[in-house]
């Protein structure tokens, strides 16, 4: 019991029953009768332990005495002792031997094993940067090289308020590094690399005027704007021309139209050809004689379109030459596609559930949503139920088979194609699998730093592509946050609010599956069930390829897709200049 307490009493203890099994197997009586005097809670006394050891004795000296198996099991246990004496010995030799050595050899010794170790490492490095040019593709140094696919980003565990400073410096490409690259976003794949190598040198060499001019040639048709009516004679409405709009934004720019009466009878949004003249508010910027004019109001968070970027006529130039977007994409990697049995495509999110609803919603949150209210009080449903559509993945050659089509109505089968470059919100997976982070690459003028259309580049949201077919309706909704669109081929209509309407937009409530947008069918508005549509006003544009279109937070936008067309947007970051009118909607 003492030695259970005592950790150097219990080691002797061991350190003696050891002793007595190497000098008599027979010792191991005497080891037994102590531990059953232990357990019987009395220790033996001196005397009694000199009678055991005596009557033991007589037993060794009878049993040794006689032949047989006692005096072979002896011979072992002799035998086993001198070889563990032996291999004892042997050790504390080889202890002494070592420990000589290092102290006569030890720096030397040391040096040469960490000139091994540098070595190692150095050919470690060399093979893995072959592997890395032979097959850049598949392989990531350091996590950041190759963007391609659901492979992880450097930053991944990094949200959009971070640090420039803290962003992960990706090591360029050894066979080509893209002029326009920035540091620390964009794809560094061989693929990719070798794509760019081709067409930056050998099919579209930089040459910005050959560029300007073949987004020129794109315009086939530029709509008038219609002449600015006064029908508020309460108010002090300023005149404009919008190719030739003043510094400062006008009073109450940008001029509306009534959306029901005028907008929507006078080009129904199903008809894809497109008028000579549209109701339209915007000013129109040239970006280089009227690049300050375009901040200004950029500033002042007042919508505006863009042309004649240079940097956004190349990638124009570029995307229009067969067969590149689809090496750009990737042709074998599958990207959302969403697709309807008519041209009408509503967000639509269950709770807890994916885009398009794929999955179920139980049936107590299902009555939660249908009990859902509207601002005006009403119980939220959608004018038409077949406007959500159904989501998948494909690659871009299987979407464009189905979207590159010059007879469509619209209730035919639509299709509209996604990419996501997701930049500062990482390509783990988490914001998109296999995204395209060759965007950053190819938009330097969507990359995150302050230019005209990033209004604060650490709140940037990756850079996202909707690929339209012909007729694609989006529905009418605002966005909370600030919104750059560029369009890079065919031409779209859009049809803008300002956040002020947003009592008459008949918004979906919060918590609905499809929130902030309308439950209005554009198409036939039903005035019966939404009256207050009635009295919304709004205006237009048709951006073509070439333009960008800058949207501040909370404006509303319903698009149409006129032909076959490329559009990306980024946004960055919110502004409290709209939030009145939305808190008063109830969002």
């Amino acid at each position: 019991k003492r030695a259970r307490k005592d950790p150097f009493k219990k080691q002797a203890a061991f350190q003696e029953a050891f002793h007595c099994t190497n000098h008599s197997i027979l010792d191991e009586n005497i080891i037994k009768m102590q531990r059953r005097t232990a357990n019987s809670g009395s220790l033996p006394t001196t005397s009694e332990q000199e009678q055991q050891q005596q009557q033991q004795q007589k037993k060794i000296s009878t049993t040794t005495t006689t032949p047989g198996r006692n005096s072979k099991l002896k011979n072992d246990v002799q035998r086993r002792k001198k070889r563990r004496r032996a291999v004892l010995s042997a050790f504390a030799q080889f202890r002494y031997e070592l420990a000589r050595n290092i102290e006569e050899d030890g720096p030397f010794m040391l040096f040469v094993g960490a000139m091994g170790c540098l070595l190692l490492g150095m050919i470690a490095l060399v093979a893995l940067k072959l592997m890395y040019v032979m097959f850049g593709d598949s392989v990531s140094l350091g996590g950041g090289i190759s963007r391609r696919g659901n492979r992880r980003s450097p930053w991944s565990q990094r949200g959009p308020n971070a640090d420039p400073e803290e962003h992960k410096v990706l090591p360029y490409n050894s066979i080509y590094q893209i002029p326009e690259a920035m540091d620390v976003v964009g794809d560094r794949s061989s693929h990719y690399a070798k794509l760019r190598k081709q067409y930056d040198q050998e099919v579209l060499p930089l040459n910005e005027e050959r560029s300007m001019e073949f987004v020129s040639h794109t315009y086939q048709h530029k709509p008038m704007p219609r002449p600015m009516d006064f029908h508020h004679s309460d108010q002090v409405v300023e005149t404009y021309d919008i190719y030739d709009c003043p510094f400062d934004p006008p009073q109450n720019y940008p001029h509306e139209w009534n959306l029901h009466s005028q907008i929507l009878k006078d080009w129904p949004v199903d008809q894809v050809e497109i008028p000579d003249q549209i109701y339209q508010g915007l000013c129109v910027f040239d970006y280089v004689k009227d690049y300050a004019k375009a901040m200004n109001y950029r500033n002042k968070e007042q919508p505006f379109v863009v042309e004649n970027d240079p940097a956004v006529a190349r990638t124009v130039e570029r995307w229009h030459q067969p067969g590149y977007v689809e090496q750009m994409v990737g042709p074998s990697i599958k990207h959302r596609t969403e697709y309807n049995t008519n041209n009408h495509f509503l967000y639509h999110m269950p709770p807890g559930g994916q885009v398009g609803g794929m999955r179920r919603v139980s049936r107590a949150t299902q009555e939660k949503i249908k009990n859902l209210q509207d601002n005006q009080g009403r119980k939220a449903k959608l004018q038409n139920e077949d406007v959500i559509p159904e989501n998948m993945r494909m690659t871009f050659a299987d979407w464009l088979h189905h979207a590159n089509v010059t007879k469509v109505g619209p209730n035919d089968e639509h299709w509209y194609y996604r990419l996501i470059g997701c930049g500062y919100m990482g390509s783990d997976g988490g914001c998109d699998h296999g995204s395209t982070e060759a965007l950053f690459d190819e938009l330097p003028f969507f990359q995150p730093k302050s230019n005209l259309y990033i209004g604060d580049s650490e709140e940037q949201k990756g850079i996202h592509c909707r690929f339209g077919m012909k007729g694609v309706i989006a529905e009418n909704h605002f966005d909370g946050s600030r919104n750059s669109i560029a369009l890079l081929m065919g031409k779209r209509r859009y049809i803008l609010g300002h956040p002020s309407n947003c009592d008459k937009m008949a918004l979906l409530p919060m918590k609905h599956p499809s929130a902030r947008h309308s439950a209005v069918d554009y198409t036939n508005p039903d005035l019966e069930q939404f009256p207050e549509f009635a009295k919304a006003k709004s205006n237009e544009v048709v951006l073509q390829a070439g333009q960008v279109l800058y949207l501040p937070t909370n404006w509303f936008h319903f698009i149409v897709s006129l032909e076959l067309n490329m559009q990306c947007n980024t946004r960055s970051g919110i502004t409290d200049h709209y939030m009145q009118p939305i808190h008063d909607c109830g969002f």
